[in-house]
């Protein structure tokens, strides 16, 4: 409580506070062909200042600016129609200004190079439609190809680093790892713009994650313009996969609305093959997944302008999927690998779950000037239910394959999970003569109900309850923050950026059937720090700073028990607490090679361990704080253009890092290294013929008790424009030549192997029609809930 009085206070202190400065006016009116020019953009830019505006139905503009001098800009879809330089020292009236788009239009399409990359002082960027490489895919694909970013099978990170938070528009997606990635695997990429990869994230963020932030960036339409797309995509791999997806946007006067829907049914079929090698026995499990997702979701977003200076809008998305698995193992257990079986063990298992998520923001943004300074606030609901049934049995046979007596078992698990956030929050900018300030605050609670009804079937047939594994577990945490950041551009040369943000905690979990109750109250502090100093336009070199948190899942925190086998069962940890992560990073930019030297040190991290018992031959995965981790890295980047047709972005990453995990006292030093390029083609020169080659080798990787053998992966895509390039056609293949990933773990004298075969290798047929205004631009709106992501 005492934490959340002290947030309360900050926070009236913060937005008191008032600032003024001598300003003034500078109007005109613009016109083309004798008629108003309405919506046209128009900026005054100094040393260290960007002020915009635009013009209303009438073609006025009015910009109120501190004294000095500027150049004004007119913009026409992001082109210069018009330019000057103003000296401000009173009000001035331009009186009325001509422009002319067409011809700038047509200069631009000739002489301007879309751009693929970009390095900013706190993150890099990824222009997802500028590039070939995830055409007609989905935002899954896009990030296959992202330079710095993995995707491995169920898990999404940044080279080097581990539990990143993935959001998209700066807003998380509420769901479980696995859950997220199926989500992502029913984004279309049609209606995405670029990826941001924020490694120190400044303190706006929440500072949830420990090693940074993914942010997907969607599509925003221009003014007075509207457009549609209609896709349809077949992927073929050990199963096959179909997608549909259709868009509608519309923006008119003071009106803007988004629509997307996307629908499909996506199917994967897993091999899980895990060797054991006990002193006395060597285990050798075989299993598959056989899965079957058919999701569903959309969104519709509307704005209105209210005044010049006043906007308002709502967003709701909802997706809704039915996902289903069909999972059997078969263990084989032998006195010694190449020696005789003893026995063998048979599982079977199938699970079926229905998920729906409905997420709702409203927001107002009221400028209060036109020097940018503005104050935004969002409110936002989530909803969130997962109701799953999973039927299993297993046994125990003879080398024969005789039915041992009595060996059988068989259960039934009901499990019901619903949880709730509310957020709120309020972000205020205040560009000022001498320095930028920002500054916010937010309020967030979430509640997390989950019952699991445990049924065994007695030797009658029937299904009777389980006491010691059926429970309820009801979980709340209640989350305060406020924050202030601050850039200053001392001169041309140097340009420093520092944040505060605080933090306060308060927790409580309760489970019914062990009757017990455990809170948990901390206030932190998480600081970030960026100076960057630009030798030349192409040369600079910066450093940074953050501190992160990284809170238990939802998932991780629930302590209920399900079976796997005799031998194996997931277990939750009510009482884990959060882990903190300090990360450093020196950044080179010499025109286009960019370089990243990293250290990261994390205490208390989180994970489901594995804890192998030699002579129980039990195999349980415990939630636990698993590991304290110290890394070195170092990545670089290079975008090559030897043609004016052909573009090469390629990445090196180097990795080193000394853990302590809590089930060994031994200390484990680790090492990888990758290499990734990702080639974007012009083929003819009426640009509409493409091709994007894609080559991902890992060299091997040891982390904490983990250790990788080398393995690669190939992508290739080629894409072809008709009908006035409206209509888009693609083909893709993704890990081509299906490179395997293998891996083993040593510990307590015992060494698992695990030969996965993952549905990685693929081809996809994409057909998307595109018509309207397509001049669109991107969203960079920030919303409320951004900590709680994949926590569900």
């Amino acid at each position: 409580m005492k934490t959340s009085l002290l947030i309360l206070f900050l926070t009236t202190v913060l937005f008191s506070a008032t600032s003024s400065a001598q300003t003034h006016v500078l109007q005109g009116l613009l016109t083309e062909n004798n008629e108003p020019a309405s919506y046209f953009d128009v900026q005054l830019i100094a040393s260290d200042t960007v002020i915009q505006s635009q013009t209303d139905e009438k073609g006025l503009f009015y910009i109120t600016a501190t004294e000095g001098t500027y150049q004004l800009q007119v913009l026409y879809f992001d082109t210069t129609v018009y330019e000057q330089n103003v000296l401000l020292s009173h009000d001035i009236d331009l009186g009325t200004i001509v422009v002319e788009t067409s011809n700038q239009l047509s200069e631009m399409v000739i002489e301007t190079s879309k751009k693929l990359t970009e390095r900013t002082p706190d993150r890099f960027i990824f222009y997802i439609e500028n590039a070939t490489s995830s055409a007609g895919g989905t935002a899954l694909d896009a990030l296959k190809t992202t330079p710095g970013v993995r995707v491995s099978n169920d898990a999404i990170s940044i080279s080097g680093k581990s539990s990143v938070l993935v959001l998209i528009d700066d807003k998380p997606t509420y769901l479980s790892s696995s859950e997220l990635m199926n989500y992502l695997e029913s984004l279309s990429v049609v209606n995405l713009s670029k990826i941001e990869v924020i490694t120190t994230p400044p303190a706006k963020y929440e500072a949830e994650g420990n090693s940074g932030i993914i942010n997907i960036v969607t599509k925003q339409i221009k003014q007075n313009s509207w457009n549609a797309s209609l896709g349809a995509t077949y992927q073929r791999s050990r199963r096959n996969t179909q997608q549909y997806n259709a868009s509608y946007n519309l923006q008119k006067n003071k009106i803007t609305l988004q629509t997307s829907m996307n629908y499909g049914l996506r199917r994967s079929l897993i091999n899980w093959n895990n060797d054991i090698y006990y002193k006395d026995a060597f285990w050798q499990n075989e299993s598959y997944s056989d899965a079957n997702n058919k999701y569903v979701n959309g969104k519709i977003a509307f704005d209105y302008q209210i005044s010049k200076a006043w906007k308002i809008g709502t967003k709701i998305s909802a997706s809704d999927s039915d996902f289903s698995d069909i999972g059997p193992q078969n263990t084989s257990i032998f006195d010694k690998k190449g020696g005789q079986i003893q026995q063998l063990l048979k599982n079977e298992a199938f699970s079926k779950d229905k998920t729906n998520q409905q997420v709702y923001n409203l927001y107002s943004e009221y400028r209060l000037d036109t020097l940018g300074k503005k104050i935004s606030m969002d409110i936002d609901l989530v909803n969130y239910h997962s109701p799953t049934q999973r039927n299993f049995s297993y046994a125990q046979f003879t080398p024969s394959n005789d039915l041992i007596e009595n060996s059988r078992h068989t259960g039934k698990n009901d499990v019901n999970i619903k949880i709730q956030n509310f957020s709120a929050k309020a972000d205020i900018e205040l560009p000022l003569p001498f320095l930028n300030l920002s500054a916010g605050t937010r309020f967030s609670q979430s509640q997390s109900k989950n019952t699991i009804i445990a049924l065994n079937k007695n030797e009658a047939g029937e299904f009777i309850y389980d006491t010691n594994l059926s429970n309820y577990f009801e979980y709340t945490e209640k989350n305060e923050a406020i924050y202030v950041s601050a850039n200053k551009k001392i001169n041309e040369k140097w340009d420093i950026q520092a944040g505060l943000r605080l933090e306060a905690t308060q927790t409580k979990g309760f489970s019914r059937e062990t009757n017990n109750t455990h809170t948990n109250d901390y206030l932190k502090l998480f600081p970030t720090l960026y100076i960057l100093r630009q030798f030349t336009e192409d040369t600079s070199i910066g450093l940074n700073y953050s501190r992160r948190i990284r809170r238990p899942s939802y998932e991780s925190l629930n302590p209920f028990r399900t079976i796997n086998n005799e031998f194996s069962y997931n277990e939750g940890n009510p009482f884990l607490l959060p882990s903190f992560t300090h990360n450093v990073e020196l950044t080179y930019t010499y025109k286009k090679l960019d370089s990243r030297i990293y250290f990261s040190s994390e205490r208390n991290g989180v994970n489901q361990a594995s804890i192998l018992n030699p002579e129980t031959k039990e195999n349980n995965y415990i939630w636990m704080n698993y590991v304290d981790s110290d890394s070195f890295g170092i990545t670089e980047t290079f975008t090559y253009k030897p043609t004016a047709w052909w573009t090469s972005v390629n990445t090196f990453d180097f990795n080193y890092s000394l853990s302590n995990i809590a089930i060994s006292d031994k200390k484990y030093e680790g090492k990888s290294a990758s290499f990734f390029t990702n080639n974007d083609f012009t083929l003819n020169s009426n640009k509409t013929l493409f091709l994007s080659v894609s080559y991902f080798q890992n060299f091997g990787e040891t982390f904490q008790n983990f250790r990788m053998k080398p393995y690669a992966k190939f992508y290739a895509t080629v894409k072809y424009l008709m009908l006035d390039k409206k209509l888009e056609m693609s083909i893709s293949g993704s890990d081509i030549f299906n490179g395997r990933e293998y891996s083993y773990q040593y510990i307590n004298g015992i060494t698992q192997e695990f030969k996965n075969i993952w549905d990685t290798q693929r081809v996809r047929f994409s057909l998307t029609y595109r018509f309207g205004n397509k001049n669109l631009n991107a969203n960079e709106r920030q919303s409320g809930n951004s900590d709680e992501l994949k926590r569900m």
